[in-house]
């Protein structure tokens, strides 16, 4: 009994250490993904509108040639 209430208190010292660890290398990680994704963020706010422009010019040019296609069809 007592080797396995000794068995049992190394496993939980070896977890608290092992949970300290990760902690404590999961933290900057997770720092830096939060300072990566606000400059992707960043990013696609300035590209966002060149791209509904451009977005809206194909529309209409797709429009027109779908209106065209339809008065060709008999």
């Amino acid at each position: 009994m007592r080797q396995l209430r000794g068995k049992i208190a190394a496993l939980r010292g070896e977890l608290e250490s092992f949970s300290t660890g990760v902690v404590s290398r999961v933290k900057p990680l997770r720092t830096e993904a939060e300072a990566l994704s606000g400059k992707l963020e960043a990013a696609i706010a300035s590209v966002r509108p060149e791209v509904e422009a451009m977005s809206g010019e194909l529309t209409k040019k797709i429009d027109s040639l779908d209106a065209e296609l339809a008065r060709l069809e008999p």
